[in-house]
């Protein structure tokens, strides 16, 4: 008898336990990421929300698809809900679809649309649309190269937040200064050296658009990186700003490198990582409360020491690298 009544009890158990389990897989979105519940159902309320026209939902629900958090990751949808924000005018997603116009994800590449809304945001003191434009106008990518504007930006951004601008000021007034690019003032030495063609080693690099396991990379030319040659023998490419998840909070950063040929083949490339924000997430427990987080120990800054890969261009399309005692390739597309 005992026993048959253990039976009974613990067949109810699995069956209300099924129940539960049924309930909670019909209301999470398809193909949603449920490694936390709490994303999941922030994700329905704010795309609920966006869905009835409320424009700060219409960004956060872009930004979700663009992190994949609380919903698998969907760089086209999230184009498409910083679209909706950007025409009901709302900054800080024009910024984003500003900088996916610029590397062209989730969107067909467009510098002149990306133009449009990066300036929009900036004019509106988005810092990361100013450090945007800032890096455009300093490369010359997508916009004829203008330190004088380049600088206007940075200082804009600066004044804003972004903590590297700062900088970047000071070393492109320097440079202005000693007529080491192309302007009116420049000395003829100078006109000649800017003007001379890069290495065939350097010009094949700044044709590339280099991946490392499909995604694209910083250091060198890619759809999220500014590039440009410094000498004949030299470049430098700052990326677009990028964001990585720790679980806990957001950090938005980006790359800079210079790359220094040593022969027909092999070259080095040296890197730093810059962390522009630290964004903590909003948290929740099991009943839906907001819990309280600790500060971010990841400060703003460059992130340690300079980092260096020894390369070689195997051919047009291939680049071996090593860091170490490791190594790996670069494919371009």
């Amino acid at each position: 008898m005992n026993s048959l009544l253990l039976v009974s009890r613990f067949k109810s158990v699995l069956s209300i336990l099924s129940i539960v389990f049924l309930g909670l897989t019909i209301s999470m979105p398809a193909f949603a990421n449920t490694a936390d519940w709490g994303l999941v159902q922030r994700f329905n309320e704010q795309n609920k929300l966006a869905e009835q026209g409320n424009v700060k939902a219409m960004y956060d629900v872009g930004k979700l698809y663009q992190r994949g958090r609380g919903v698998n990751k969907d760089i086209t949808k999230a184009a498409e809900w910083f679209q909706n924000a950007s025409t009901a005018g709302y900054a800080a997603a024009q910024a984003r679809l500003g900088i996916l116009y610029f590397e062209g994800r989730g969107v067909k590449q467009n510098y002149k649309k990306a133009l449009k809304f990066l300036n929009s945001a900036a004019d509106k003191n988005v810092p990361s649309a100013q450090y945007q434009l800032a890096n455009m106008y300093e490369l010359g990518t997508g916009v004829k190269q203008n330190l004088s504007k380049s600088i206007a930006w940075y200082k804009k951004a600066d004044q804003y937040g972004y903590y590297l601008a700062k900088a970047k000021v000071t070393r492109l007034e320097k440079l202005l200064k000693s007529g080491g690019t192309i302007k009116r003032k420049a000395t003829p030495q100078a006109v000649a050296k800017a003007k001379k063609a890069p290495s065939p080693l350097i010009q094949t690099i700044l044709n590339g658009r280099w991946l490392k396991r499909k995604s694209a990379v910083g250091y060198l030319p890619s759809i999220i990186s500014n590039c440009t040659k410094d000498s004949y023998n030299s470049m430098h490419c700052i990326s677009t700003s990028q964001e990585r998840s720790t679980g806990s909070e957001i950090i938005t950063y980006n790359t800079e490198s210079v790359i220094s040929a040593k022969n027909k083949k092999s070259f080095n490339i040296v890197y730093t990582n810059n962390v522009l924000e630290v964004a903590l997430l909003a948290a929740v427990d099991g009943d839906g409360e907001s819990i309280e987080q600790a500060p971010s120990r990841i400060k703003k800054g460059k992130q340690g020491k300079q980092r260096t890969l020894k390369c070689s261009l195997k051919d047009n399309k291939t680049i071996e690298c090593r860091k170490g005692t490791s190594s790996f390739n670069l494919i371009s597309q």
